[in-house]
């Protein structure tokens, strides 16, 4: 094992795919006619909504620490890689990324016209994303990624200053499911 590394150190366990959550959401509150029920399930929903968010965007930050920590390591195999091999289509690869992007819009809007309140895209959330969506496309959705040379790092990031710091944070995360703390270590790569 010390020659090698895992593609996904244990975060996709703790994250779904908000595409697939927002829809269902979605699907609930329109089957409502009334607008004043319509607002009713969109407040009910709000918190886990922005919930799912925060998850969807941390795990972005997530893999490109996890990325950053790996790549120090010096040539090491990636195991465990499940895109290894497949075919890489680009549109399918960024595609969760610019839903993500499209919905923090439409939240701003949906929080505006169903709650009267305004939500904020945070700026951290905008690079993560934009850094993120970079990485995967750099890297061909890593159908080719073997080793931790065969990865690509966005020249965006910082160098890591104390990897085992950010391994540290990496495994408390993965322990704890909390996904949302990788957010504090925003400020070690961007």
């Amino acid at each position: 094992m010390s020659n090698s590394v895992l593609f996904d150190p244990g975060f996709s366990e703790h994250t779904s795919i908000l595409s697939h959550n927002i829809e269902y959401i979605y699907s609930g509150i329109s089957r409502f006619k009334n607008l004043s029920q319509k607002k009713t399930q969109f407040k009910m929903y709000y918190k886990k909504i922005i919930e799912l968010v925060d998850t969807s965007v941390s795990f972005c930050l997530g893999c490109l620490l996890w990325a950053s920590y790996i790549k120090n390591l010096g040539n090491k195999n990636i195991i465990n890689n499940p895109c290894l091999g497949e075919v890489y289509d680009e549109k399918s690869t960024v595609s969760e990324i610019e839903f993500i992007q499209e919905y923090l819009e439409q939240l701003k809007k949906d929080a505006k016209y169903y709650l009267g309140m305004t939500y904020e895209i945070k700026p951290e959330y905008e690079k993560i994303l934009t850094v993120y969506k970079d990485f995967i496309t750099m890297n061909k959705g890593f159908v080719n990624t073997k080793t931790t040379d065969d990865l690509v790092l966005p020249e965006n990031l910082k160098k890591l200053e104390n990897p085992e710091k950010v391994n540290e944070g990496i495994q408390n995360v993965v322990k704890t499911g909390e996904l949302k703390s990788l957010l504090e270590l925003y400020g070690t790569i961007l």
